[in-house]
């Protein structure tokens, strides 16, 4: 069916703060039915597996406030206007984790159906501490550099992980899984 049949009507914004928003959009549906739907309006953002020379993954953990715990989390963040997403998951690595690598860009993917955000999938190699910290002041994040095996077992398969999807596909890319 595609999406010849689906028209965009109206979108009304809802909310908006911290690149993030909400908007209700109505669509024609293939049906000629009219349905109203409250969208994710997000920014492009990257993710990056990280490994350092030995093998090690390069993790943020912190508090995250949907879920109110600490998790684990790929480096990474928001992709700026005009920036690649292989450069931003270098900025964010270097910013959020002091570290450096050669980083490659793996594959993008949808945040989800209800969403416009894009989430870059990046991998780091050869990653070492040559870079000044530089968190935004609302990040207390502690690095955590773990090996493959409690990577899995510890962290990826137990849903400790915000960046589940972005991780399997770097871990995929680098032939790890």
């Amino acid at each position: 069916m595609g999406d010849a049949h689906w028209r965009e009507l109206h979108r009304e914004p809802i909310h908006s703060a911290y690149g993030r928003g909400a908007d209700r959009v109505t669509f024609a549906m293939p049906d000629g039915r009219e349905e109203v739907y409250h969208l994710a309006n997000e920014y492009a953002a990257a993710a990056v597996v990280a490994l350092t020379p030995d093998r090690r993954i390069v993790l943020t953990r912190q508090f995250r406030p949907g879920p109110q715990t600490v998790l684990y989390e790929l480096p990474g963040g928001m992709v700026d206007a005009g920036e690649s997403p292989e450069h931003a998951a270098a900025r964010e690595l270097a910013e959020e984790t002091g570290y450096r690598g050669t980083v490659e860009l793996v594959t993008a993917t949808w945040h989800d159906a209800y969403s416009n955000g894009v989430r870059y999938a990046c991998v780091a190699t050869d990653c070492t501490p040559t870079a000044r910290l530089a968190h935004d002041r609302n990040e207390f994040i502690e690095v955590v550099l773990m090996d493959l095996a409690e990577f899995r077992s510890t962290v990826l398969h137990r849903g400790r992980l915000t960046d589940v999807g972005p991780a399997y596909l770097g871990l995929d890319h680098l032939g790890l899984l």
